[in-house]
C-alpha cells in the first residue's frame, strides 16, 4: 500500500504540476508519511502521479535545493535522513529569531494587540483541542507574534525553518498532552511579558519556551537516531495529480 494512498487530489488550478507535486511530496516529508532514506525515482513518482518526468524532476529540484532530499554519492535521491546535528542547529537559529521577534512585539504591540493576543489565548485554552490541533494553534501564535513585531525578514526565515523543525517534531513527543499543556502555559507567560511592555522579560519566556520544546524534540531524535531508523521505501502507487 502506498505511503501516500491517503492524500486527497491536489487541485493545481493557478500551478504547474511540477509546484504541485513539489507541495505533495513536501508535505509527506514533512509528516513522516515518506519515511527518511527512502528511495525517490522518477519514473515510479511519474506513473504513480500519472504525469511526465519533467514535472518530477522539477519538483525534486526544489525539495534538494530546500534540504528536504538528498542526493546519494553515487547518485539517487533520498528523503533526507533524521540529524540530531541538525535538529540542534535549527534550535539554536530559532532561538535567536525568536528572541528576537518576542522583544521587538513587546515594544511595538498596542494595547489593542495585547488585549487581542491574550483573549485568543484565553479562548483556546477552553477548547478540548486534539493534541496535532493544538500544535498548528501553537504555530499561529508564533506567526501572530511576528506580526506585532514587523520584522518581515525575520518571519519569512522562521517560516522557512518550520517544514524541517516539523519533521522533527513528528519524530518526537510534541504534540504529547503533558507537553501541549506546558506549551500552552509559556505561551501565556510571553503574552503577559508583552502586555506588561517588558522585552527582556519577554525574551527570558521565550528562550525557556524554546529550550524546553527543543530538548523534548532533541530528545526524541536522539532516541530514533541510536535505534537505528530503516531506509524507507516508497510505496507501489501514489495519489494521482489531477490534470486539471
Amino acid at each position: 500500500m502506498s505511503q501516500l494512498g491517503s492524500l486527497a487530489p491536489i487541485p493545481i488550478r493557478r500551478q504547474s504540476a511540477g509546484e504541485a507535486i513539489h507541495r505533495l511530496l513536501r508535505d509527506a516529508v514533512i509528516q513522516r508519511r515518506l519515511a527518511p532514506a527512502t528511495r525517490l525515482l522518477e519514473p515510479e513518482l511519474a506513473e504513480s502521479l500519472s504525469v511526465s518526468r519533467t514535472p518530477v524532476r522539477e519538483a525534486l529540484r526544489l525539495l534538494e535545493a530546500e534540504g528536504f532530499v538528498e542526493r546519494l554519492p553515487g547518485g539517487g535521491l533520498v528523503v533526507a535522513r533524521i540529524d540530531p546535528r541538525d535538529v540542534r542547529e535549527l534550535y539554536e537559529v530559532r532561538l535567536a529569531l525568536e528572541t528576537m521577534v518576542v522583544r521587538q512585539a513587546a515594544q511595538r504591540a498596542t494595547v489593542h494587540d495585547v488585549h487581542a493576543l491574550i483573549d485568543w489565548l484565553d479562548r483556546l485554552s477552553r477548547l478540548s483541542l486534539e493534541p496535532e490541533e493544538a500544535l498548528r494553534h501553537g504555530d499561529v501564535f508564533h506567526d501572530h507574534l511576528a506580526q506585532l513585531a514587523g520584522n518581515r525578514r525575520c518571519q519569512e526565515m522562521i517560516h522557512h525553518m518550520r517544514g524541517h523543525i516539523d519533521r522533527y517534531r513528528a519524530a518526537g513527543s510534541l504534540a504529547a498532552p503533558e507537553r501541549v499543556t506546558r506549551a500552552w502555559a509559556e505561551h501565556r507567560r510571553v503574552a503577559d511579558a508583552i502586555a506588561q511592555g517588558n522585552p527582556a522579560k519577554a525574551a527570558r519566556a521565550m528562550q525557556a519556551h524554546i529550550r524546553a520544546e527543543a530538548q523534548a524534540c532533541i530528545d526524541a531524535v536522539d532516541r530514533e537516531h541510536r535505534a537505528g531508523a530503516h531506509p524507507g521505501r516508497l510505496g507501489s502507487r501514489l495519489e494521482a495529480v489531477p490534470a486539471g
